[in-house]
């Protein structure tokens, strides 16, 4: 039979054997993509810490202007989800949206400044990191949350 420091020693021994094979299971779990998949439908694997959002269908839209350099610029791809919930979106978040006054506007992407209250509980006040122009969105023309974007023309 083992004395107590003998058995000590093994269930320690145990212990630091399960927590490494623990460890090494989860590391193996989360390895770096090294190439982007050739489908859309497939990007989700890349994104880690948006697990959130990975039962969404992940949409692509090309950036056109310079409204929200130095963040994004001219040709980047932005990644989006659409969000059914949009009481969840905070100040600092971007978003795609439809232009609230000029609805031949589409697909406006730009950064969350203030929340709505009171009387514009139900809006977001959005503005280009870029550009002086500020607009209150109603949650109705919010098509999604920007979770990624994929920079071009040597931008990173």
């Amino acid at each position: 039979m083992f004395d107590k420091k003998t058995a000590a020693i093994f269930v320690l021994v145990l212990l630091v054997a399960v927590v490494g094979v623990g460890w090494r299971l989860a590391e193996s779990r989360y390895s770096v993509v090294q190439t982007l998949p050739e489908d859309v439908e497939n990007w989700t694997h890349i994104f880690r810490g948006y697990e959130a959002y990975l039962d969404k269908k992940i949409h692509y839209s090309v950036v056109s202007g310079s409204s929200m350099e130095p963040t994004l610029k001219d040709g980047d791809l932005v990644l989006w989800v659409e969000v059914d919930n949009t009481f969840q979106f905070r100040v600092g978040d971007i978003i795609i949206y439809q232009h609230p006054t000029r609805p031949y506007l589409d697909n406006i992407v730009h950064r969350i400044i203030e929340v709505g209250s009171d009387y514009r509980e139900n809006q977001f006040k959005t503005k280009g990191d870029n550009s002086p122009e500020e607009y209150w969105v109603p949650r109705a023309n919010i098509h999604g949350l920007v979770i990624g974007v994929i920079y071009r023309n040597g931008s990173r």
